[in-house]
């Protein structure tokens, strides 16, 4: 156990008592010294002039009220509690318990049984089994490391993925060409029949030409002329759609709950002739909602609904899950749908994580359009 003032002392006691029992039992044997003999044996056991025990750091004077620790090695050295940085509870704790197995030694025994346990047999065979398991892992992490340089499962893995979606773009690619070549066939087809027509009724090659030419400037000025019609027309997904055979209700519905949107989610006081017509598109049925189509006169309407669909997260539970999209061509809308396609390819070729994380969309108009990545929340 470790010792303080009073431990000690005890022990110098004990031990003193052990010498006078010595003492007396000689005497006792009738080996009594001559006054002679006592004094040379008393001058020769007399001790030199014992120092008053201090603390060995901060030198504080040992006394009985001290609390400090006694080396247990050389019984010499002295240290205070606040050195220790020990609290009085936990001196009076460690010397009050004899049955405690702790000693404390000075800087000097302490360095001394330290050396005197690495020269131990067992720590020697200990340091080499270390040194043995040290020399294995690095031996097992330069096998790792040519493994990994020979052959990488996550890069394999990769690597395959990128071949199975060229296979599945070319394979796309043959359908849409051979979709292609079809449709120029039909056509040729179509104005090979027409020429015949045109020659049987007697016209010149001249004459078809300028036929052929005009019909194609035609359906250009259809086409442009259905674009501009478009730009002002606004499509609206999963408006409840009244199950009435009466065409005239069903309209007049529609055209209801129209005015009431813009009004309370975009505040749009629409008048007299701002709306050109409304219309569903697709057949009507009873078992699906067939999308609402909403053409105004004017495409400043459409703009500024176009510019406040954030306005439909929050607003009342009557207009809650409508969607709302522009009226696109069909040539637009393959053209946005080829755009997002790519960039879903691009970013799967980068073997991040999945599409299903994003919302892939396209903005800008003609040749600035461009496509956002946003991540879903």
């Amino acid at each position: 156990m470790v010792k303080g003032k009073t431990q000690a002392q005890s022990q110098t006691q004990r031990a003193k008592s052990q010498g006078e029992k010595k003492s007396s039992a000689s005497a006792k044997s009738g080996n009594t010294p001559s006054s002679s003999q006592c004094a040379s044996k008393t001058s020769v056991k007399a001790k030199p002039y014992s120092p008053v025990p201090s603390c060995c750091n901060c030198g504080t004077v040992i006394s009985d009220d001290t609390k400090a620790l006694q080396c247990d090695r050389c019984n010499e050295v002295w240290k205070c509690c606040d050195c220790l940085n020990f609290t009085g509870d936990i001196y009076d704790h460690l010397v009050a318990d004899s049955q405690l197995a702790l000693r404390w030694f000075c800087d000097t025994c302490d360095k001394e049984v330290v050396g005197t346990n690495r020269t131990h047999p067992t720590n020697e065979k200990l340091d080499n089994l270390i040194s043995l398991i040290e020399r294995l892992m690095e031996k097992y992490e330069t096998i790792e490391t040519k493994l990994d340089g020979k052959c990488n499962v996550d890069e394999a893995q990769r690597l395959s993925m990128r071949i199975d979606r060229i296979e599945e773009k070319l394979t796309s690619c043959d359908r849409e060409l051979e979709q292609r070549f079809l449709t120029i066939e039909n056509q040729l087809q179509v104005n090979t029949d027409t020429c015949a027509a045109w020659k049987a009724n007697g016209l010149t090659d001249e004459e078809i030409v300028k036929h052929a030419v005009q019909d194609e400037i035609n359906n250009k000025k259809a086409e442009e002329k259905d674009l501009e019609n478009r730009k002002r027309n606004i499509i609206i997904y999963r408006v409840p759609e009244k199950k009435n055979e009466n065409l005239s209700e069903r309209k007049e519905s529609d055209a209801v709950y129209v005015k009431d949107l813009l009004d309370c989610v975009f505040d749009m006081k629409l008048e007299e002739g701002d709306i050109d017509r409304i219309y569903r598109l697709g057949r009507w049925s009873e078992d699906k909602t067939r999308p609402l189509l909403v053409a105004f006169q004017n495409g400043d309407k459409k703009e500024q609904i176009m510019s406040n669909l954030r306005n439909l997260k929050n607003t009342v539970e009557k207009f809650r899950g409508i969607g709302i999209s522009p009226d696109l061509h069909p040539k637009e809308r393959d053209e946005i749908k080829k755009l997002i396609q790519e960039a879903k390819q691009a970013h799967e070729e980068l073997g991040t994580d999945s599409t299903e994380n994003y919302r892939f969309l396209v903005v800008g108009q003609g040749q600035r359009k461009r496509v956002l990545k946003i991540k879903r929340q």
